[in-house]
C-alpha cells in the first residue's frame, strides 16, 4: 500500500513499509520514516490505523501508532507504562491501555 503525500518539491508516494512510527499533528498525522523524514497527511490518526495492517502496525498511545517491525526494545517505566526504542534511536512512550495489543503481536512475530 502506498500513500500519497505532499512535500515541499510537490507530491510523493511513500510506501508504508517505509513508515517507522506516525504521530498526531492537528488535522493531519506526521508519517516518520527510516531516514528521519517526517511527512504530513491530512487525515486523523484513526482513520489511517483502519487502513494500516493491523498485524504490523499497531496503537501504542493516544496519539501515536508504531511499526512492530522496527522496534529494537521495550522497557518498562513507572505507572505500568513503557518506553518502545525504534531502531532508529526514537523513543516512544506505550501506555497502559495500548500494553497487551503491542505484546500480542511482537510474541506473534
Amino acid at each position: 500500500m502506498r500513500l500519497t503525500v505532499k512535500t515541499s518539491r510537490g507530491v510523493n508516494s511513500l510506501e508504508v513499509n517505509e513508515i517507522h512510527w506516525v504521530d498526531a499533528a492537528g488535522n493531519y498525522v506526521r508519517l516518520n520514516t527510516q531516514d528521519g523524514e517526517s511527512h504530513l497527511l491530512r487525515e486523523t490518526l484513526t482513520a489511517l490505523e483502519k487502513r494500516l495492517d493491523p498485524n504490523r502496525f499497531v496503537r501504542v498511545h493516544r496519539s501515536t501508532i508504531v511499526n512492530v517491525e522496527h522496534i529494537k526494545e521495550i522497557r518498562a517505566q513507572s505507572h505500568g507504562e513503557h518506553l518502545i526504542i525504534m531502531e532508529t534511536g526514537q523513543r516512544l512512550t506505550l501506555s497502559r491501555g495500548y500494553r497487551d495489543r503491542v505484546h500480542d503481536l511482537i510474541l506473534r512475530a
